[in-house]
């Protein structure tokens, strides 16, 4: 690749991502889906880990946070945010070409979740962490073949007799 096209595809894979992040947001399900290869992996094992004060959490979650093809890939980030409101934004992305067809990057990032029930907030999580990702391009379009989500800081908080009502 020359450098003309080397340019343009990290712009392609940063447009990738940002409609990552905003149909998550907005829970566009069908448009999240056609971002991942269909054998695509998604591992959010270290999605909650740190351990940065009472109110954080600090938990390796299990094998089950681990999704093997975007037919359980979304249905999975679906389920993680039933009922929440999230905003997520990534910054200042490390993004290198490996040939015209494989690239990686590594994605800051920082995430606000939070549930409401009867107008009450009931959840909330914020955290800071990264994306480490690899990107495969198929047909000329850039697609997420892997994605591991590790949070560096993450506070957490839930009002357990709210939470139970609803």
């Amino acid at each position: 690749m020359n450098d003309l096209e080397r340019l343009i595809a990290i712009e392609e894979i940063k447009q990738l991502k940002a409609r990552y992040f905003r149909h998550m947001d907005m829970q566009d399900w069908d448009a999240l889906y056609t971002l991942f290869t269909p054998d695509a992996v998604y591992d959010a094992t270290d999605a909650i880990r740190n351990g940065s004060g009472e109110d954080s959490l600090d938990q390796k979650l299990g094998e089950e946070w681990i999704n093997h093809g975007r037919d359980k890939i979304v249905p999975f980030i679906q389920n993680a945010l039933a009922g929440m409101v999230s905003v997520h934004h990534g910054h200042m992305p490390e993004i290198t070409i490996h040939s015209a067809t494989k690239a990686s990057g590594i994605w800051p990032m920082t995430d606000k979740v939070q549930k409401h029930i009867d107008g009450q907030l009931v959840l909330s999580l914020e955290g800071e962490g990264h994306y480490w990702e690899e990107y495969e391009r198929i047909d000329g379009t850039w697609m997420i073949s892997f994605s591991r989500l590790t949070r560096i800081r993450v506070q957490y908080w839930q009002d357990e007799q709210v939470a139970a009502q609803g």
